[in-house]
């Protein structure tokens, strides 16, 4: 399935990689279908999922089309037992992401999700050096994630984001992706409390001038404590300058994962690590305008990029089909993620703080 993300990440990647070869292309136009076809050298073309699914041409199906459409095009795939690719949000809600878990476990078929910023090397040397003790326990963190998007203005093709029953929100693109981060790197939740508001209700969009409503959150704060104690604070909101920080602070030391010239979605890559050592608290006295955030890594060009992330995430599927194995991020770790986010908002709707216990499984 195309669209302008897969054609800027999934499409250039599987074009070069030797494990794949792109055999169709699937849209709702069949004029735009044969185009991106010819451009590049796809067989086959559909308008239709299920024929696609159907072809015996195919044994992996790439689900990157809008959110509402997720759950048909894997059911089709899964039922045609081929292996499934499919962006995050996994579905339009926690019991759709659900039921295409069980799915695709019963068909025995390979299944990712797009939760590809994991793949990203400064996130993975993060979590290592935390788990080595770098930075000695981890006492906090703080993630600041802001984008200029989902606030009052917005394009026309963005402005189904702006509807909840869609499932792709400010909550769940931009604080999934970074949630899913902040969990990856740390552990998740033990307990959390949340707040969401709205500063704007209405929108308008660009092309036309007009004013479209908003029922989707553009403030939304959760504050909690992870599992392995950590105390967590983020702050996630539309509409304003973006950004994207997360600052994790130890016994020894902090680190702090940045996102350059950012946009407020950390699956886009292009992060540095900053850092600060101490050895122990004594060694701040009278020292804190002499301490500086040293940058620790940053990638190089190709590395950096959500292109970059996409390929690492085909090439451990790839891996992940030829061996039988299970490492690159899948549907239950999308159901997981769905969890959360249902937790966020039940705190929201009950304000009370909410326990996580036997809510990631199912």
């Amino acid at each position: 399935m195309n669209n302008q993300w897969a054609s800027q990440t999934h499409i250039p990647v599987l074009k070069e990689h030797p494990f794949y070869r792109i055999m169709a292309i699937g849209t709702s136009n069949m004029a735009s279908a044969k185009e991106s076809a010819t451009m590049i050298n796809a067989p086959l073309t559909f308008t239709d999922h299920q024929a696609l699914a159907k072809s015996k041409e195919i044994d992996l199906v790439v689900i990157s089309v809008k959110v509402p459409f997720h759950y048909e095009a894997a059911f089709a795939a899964i039922e045609q037992k081929k292996h499934l690719y499919c962006e995050w949000p996994l579905g339009i809600n926690t019991t759709q992401a659900k039921e295409m878990a069980v799915l695709a476990d019963q068909a025995n078929v390979h299944h990712a999700v797009g939760l590809q910023a994991r793949q990203s090397p400064e996130v993975i040397y993060l979590k290592q050096a935390i788990k080595q003790g770098e930075i000695g326990k981890v006492l906090s963190c703080t993630m600041q994630v802001a984008t200029q998007g989902k606030g009052g203005i917005t394009d026309q093709k963005s402005s189904y984001l702006l509807k909840k029953d869609n499932g792709a929100s400010l909550l769940t693109i931009n604080g999934g992706h970074s949630l899913d981060i902040l969990c990856y790197i740390l552990s998740d939740f033990k307990e959390l409390s949340a707040t969401m508001n709205k500063n704007y209700t209405e929108v308008i969009i660009q092309e036309t001038g007009k004013k479209t409503s908003k029922d989707t959150a553009d403030q939304i704060l959760i504050h909690g404590t992870l599992i392995d104690g950590t105390s967590a604070s983020i702050h996630i909101q539309g509409g304003v300058y973006p950004s994207f920080i997360l600052e994790i602070r130890g016994e020894k030391g902090v680190f702090r994962l940045v996102q350059n010239h950012s946009f407020g979605h950390v699956q886009f890559g292009n992060l540095k690590i900053e850092k600060i050592t101490h050895p122990n608290y004594s060694s701040l006295s009278n020292r804190t305008n002499d301490i500086y955030f040293e940058e620790l890594k940053q990638s190089a060009e190709k590395d950096k990029s959500p292109k970059g992330y996409v390929e690492k995430a085909y090439n451990q599927f790839a891996q992940d089909i030829l061996e039988n194995k299970r490492q690159v991020p899948n549907f239950h770790d999308a159901v997981k993620l769905h969890k959360l986010l249902d937790t966020v908002r039940e705190s929201v709707e009950t304000g009370k703080k909410i326990v996580l216990i036997d809510k990631y499984s199912y």
